[in-house]
């Protein structure tokens, strides 16, 4: 299993035809996020920036699933 970043992984995933590669194609166009507190997750870090860029519930779903499936195939780096 390799290590990626979540943002690394989501850079590999613009080309499915799903959700998740539509979440990956827009993610992909911005800066990764970074933590805004000192202990904060991968995903903390992720959710918080959503909401600050007031994503909307479909967007934060589409996250979500893509967030559990690098958990489930992905060494997080």
């Amino acid at each position: 299993m390799e290590s990626f970043s979540f943002y690394q992984w989501l850079k590999t995933q613009t080309e499915r035809k799903d959700v998740i590669g539509d979440f990956a194609h827009t993610m992909s166009q911005f800066e990764e996020p970074k933590a805004t507190r000192k202990k904060a997750n991968g995903h903390m870090i992720w959710a918080t920036w959503l909401v600050d860029k007031n994503a909307s519930p479909a967007v934060i779903e589409a996250f979500n699933l893509a967030w559990h499936e690098y958990q489930r195939k992905v060494k997080p780096a």
